[in-house]
């Protein structure tokens, strides 16, 4: 199917999407059975269901392919049979549709993190949609679904992976948490200009949440892009009851839940876990003869990280873009980037984001070294740690591609001049990572003199990038600022140039603003008074210094000039702040030593890559383990645990962070001497059988060893006689159980009640994606823990109340 049918079955109506597959096909296959592999043994059920979801109103039947891709795949032992199997899941789709309803040939995601929150590497996660993708277009899908991504950059390799494959159009749902957030911390704003920046034909939510919550995702998604909209929420939270699992809203809920979805815009629907063609049928009878919404978002440059997206444009605050991570003239910098280590280009962009920047520019340029490695590590280093969306400064291809798959959200490359040779190799790289553009009235002939010289370069700049499919509401335009030292009027050409972008163009506007001052005295004044005046003929943004309060101060003051600041709320709000800041501050760390400071902020940044190197220093210079453990490292994973529950940072700075209080752990371990380490409890950890997601689970065990636990992890899959032979065996205080799946749930019950008939007086906590407290009240579990930082004080406070009921006995 071509996009352009796609889009006229979408205007003419709204098209119904089938339902669960795997809740359905998991009684019939048993548990830790790969749902999978049942196109190729039990191809009758496969069929069947199919049929069923025909016959009640689909106007989409999805593959069972899932879990087919070869990373998932391999915790079966099944890598080698991925093309069979998904030829077969859309060989038995096609059967029964016969050409009446579309194929969606279904891909979810890997169940790892990728680098660097896992050790899943971008290129393999990119090779494996790679591989499933041509595997379902040549069996003959029509369309693709993405359906459950919870990491930005997992679904960005997926849809980079299938439009490197194939035509076919690309649908892409993400699933999130009772918070609208996903489990790393994209709100649906940010997912739909990513999504939509990569040039998917439609994006959605599924999974996770009954539809309630459904509602406000899918309103902020009809807000925030004109792409169709999918939506497939599961029957509400599963509960058990009778050792079964249900599901709380009705088919005649679900079905009322479906207008409402419509009416806020949805072009698709359908159902998720727990949902059956029961649900599909009233849903269809619901919608039948139903109309798509008409809608038109606000088209403007929006840039995004992982968690934040900033729009750029008139109508929108001025933005700044912070220029410090740029090692010219910088020695520091510069020494620091040869060397390896990132805690001064950490330093330098938490800074920045404190000091009112909006993105940050990252520059590597240091002669003699591998800019596309340096730069990958630069990335890798911030893209977690502050919440700003990145600019990629380099006009290295190499170095370009390896920051653009460093990113979770879509950056801007600075930049794209108008030679053939930056074209020809930068716009193909903006186009598949999907990336703003700032394009730079510069080309092979040099510096032009002229405004229409400027302009002539920036339209053909603007119709190349149209011509590779890049929007162009994803670029920007830099009329180029160049030094008034010796050339006063350069200014000028400069500022009409800005003025004729956005007559001719209707393109936002950026300038390096402190090149304009170079070679003369009071820069900082040269550049504030520049910066007002280009604010005044239209400019939205500028790559300045953050840190300069004259800079700042013009910012502001011109924003309300200029109208950018709406009745001059930020202004006054800005005097306000300065007022408060008079006020005497807490020091957070006193007592702390220089080099204590640097093991507690690389803790708190997740600064892996020099925590070792401060622990041995603070090793030698006479500290002792013990000392730098609960005098450092422990305050400072708690304050990181504050810190996520107080939805300052998310999984990924957690994950980041507690992977750098482990390695330095490492490095103190040995020098702990035997009699005085002291565990605070032994817990087995496990996610149960039939369930290979482990994610969570490491996590967990992560901040309980942090915090001196003794961690038994007896890994994903495992059955309940092994979990009771090695509770047994061990003596462990906590049995940490693990589940991701509605299917795999139900093994938590039964473990529980093994342990209580193997007479064990381990406390049982249980957590994962589908658990809630509510489940766990319900299967009598001792605990609930919806995370790593919960875990630790669920834990901590049952093995104390273990402690006083043995001391009571004694």
């Amino acid at each position: 199917m071509k996009r352009i049918e796609l889009k006229k079955r979408l205007v003419s109506g709204i098209l119904i999407l089938d339902g669960g597959m795997g809740t359905m096909l998991q009684p019939h296959l048993g548990p830790g059975a790969c749902i999978d592999l049942a196109n190729i043994e039990r191809p009758d059920i496969v069929r069947k269901i199919h049929s069923e979801y025909l016959k009640a109103g689909a106007n989409i039947l999805s593959t069972n392919s899932f879990g087919a891709n070869r990373i998932k795949l391999k915790e079966f032992g099944l890598q080698e049979r991925m093309e069979q199997i998904n030829r077969a899941a859309a060989e038995l789709a096609r059967s029964e549709a016969n050409g009446r309803v579309l194929i969606a040939g279904v891909v979810g995601p890997t169940g790892k993190l990728i680098e660097p929150l896992g050790d899943l590497k971008f290129d393999e996660a990119l090779q494996a949609y790679r591989d499933q993708a041509t595997a379902l277009a040549k069996a003959g899908v029509d369309i693709f679904l993405l359906e459950t991504f919870s990491d930005l950059k997992e679904v960005k390799a997926a849809v980079i992976a299938i439009k490197e494959s194939t035509e076919l159009p690309v649908m892409a749902c993400m699933t999130y948490g009772d918070d609208f957030l996903t489990l790393t911390g994209t709100d649906p704003e940010t997912a739909a200009n990513v999504l939509e920046s990569l040039r998917v034909d439609a994006i959605g939510v599924n999974c996770s949440t009954g539809p309630g919550p459904m509602i406000e995702i899918v309103g902020r998604y009809a807000q925030s892009t004109d792409l169709p909209i999918v939506v497939e929420p599961n029957a509400g939270i599963p509960r058990v009851e009778d050792d079964k699992t249900s599901y709380q809203i009705s088919q005649e809920e679900m079905a009322s839940y479906g207008r409402r979805f419509v009416e806020l815009g949805a072009n698709i629907v359908g159902t998720c876990c727990g949902s059956t063609p029961e649900y599909t049928s009233l849903l269809s009878r619901e919608l039948r003869g139903a109309r798509p919404l008409w809608r038109k978002s606000s088209v403007c440059l929006k840039l995004s990280s992982r968690v934040k997206t900033v729009s750029i444009g008139p109508e929108f605050p001025f933005c700044i873009i912070g220029e410090r991570i740029n090692p010219t003239n910088r020695k520091d910098l510069t020494e620091s980037l040869r060397s390896g280590r990132v805690d001064l280009v950490q330093q330098e962009a938490q800074s920045e984001e404190k000091e009112g920047a909006h993105v940050l520019d990252i520059n590597v340029g240091v002669p003699g070294i591998d800019e596309a490695k340096v730069m990958a590590g630069v990335v890798r280093s911030i893209e977690n740690l502050v919440r700003l969306p990145l600019s990629i400064d380099t006009t290295n291809p190499q170095a370009v591609e390896a920051a653009l798959k460093e990113c979770s959200g879509k950056p801007m490359i600075n930049s794209v001049n108008g030679s053939s040779e930056s074209m020809e190799k930068l716009l193909p790289l903006a186009a598949k990572y999907g990336s703003a553009i700032l394009c730079l009235a510069i080309d092979e002939k040099g510096i032009p003199k002229s405004v229409d010289e400027r302009i002539d370069i920036l339209k053909r700049i603007v119709k190349q990038a149209e011509a590779h499919g890049i929007r162009r509401e994803d670029l920007i335009c830099d009329c180029l600022t160049l030094t008034v030292s010796a050339q006063q009027k350069r200014a000028q050409v400069t500022l009409r140039s800005v003025q004729r972008v956005k007559e001719e163009l209707g393109l936002p506007t950026v300038l390096g603003v402190s090149n304009i001052s170079y070679g003369l005295p009071e820069r900082s004044l040269i550049n504030a008074a520049f910066l007002s005046m280009a604010m005044g003929v239209g400019l939205d943004a500028a790559i300045i210094n953050p840190g300069d309060p004259l800079m700042i101060k013009t910012v502001r003051a011109a924003s309300v000039l200029t109208v950018r600041d709406k009745d001059s709320k930020a202004f006054i709000a800005s005097h306000q702040k300065r007022k408060e800041k008079k006020r005497p501050s807490i020091i957070v760390h006193k007592g702390f030593d220089e080099i204590e400071e640097k093991i507690f902020n690389a803790v708190l940044s997740g600064n892996k890559a020099d925590i070792s190197h401060y622990v041995e220093k603070a090793l030698s210079s006479g500290k002792s383990a013990p000392e730098i453990n609960e005098k450092i490292l422990i305050p400072a994973i708690q304050k990181v645990g504050d810190r996520y529950d107080a939805k300052e940072i998310f999984l990924p700075q957690m994950i980041l962070s507690a992977e750098s209080m482990q390695q330095a752990f490492s490095i103190l371990e040995p020098h702990f001497e035997r009699s005085k380490k002291k565990e605070r409890g032994r817990v087995i950890l496990c996610t149960v059988k039939g369930d290979i997601h482990d994610i969570g689970k490491n996590i967990v065990g992560l901040f309980l060893k942090n915090h001196g636990f003794e961690i038994i992890d007896l890994g994903k899959d495992v059955p309940v006689n092994r979990i009771v032979d090695e509770t047994l065996k061990h003596e462990a205080q906590i049995v940490g159980l693990s589940a991701l799946m509605t299917t795999t749930m139900t093994e938590m019950p039964r473990i529980i009640n093994a342990l209580r008939e193997a007479k064990s007086d381990a406390r049982v906590v249980v957590g994962g994606a589908v658990v809630t407290r509510r489940y766990a009240g319900e299967i009598k579990a001792d605990g609930y823990a919806k995370d790593g930082v919960s875990a630790v004080e669920v834990i901590r406070e049952l093995i104390e109340k273990s402690k006083v009921i043995e001391s009571n006995k004694g």
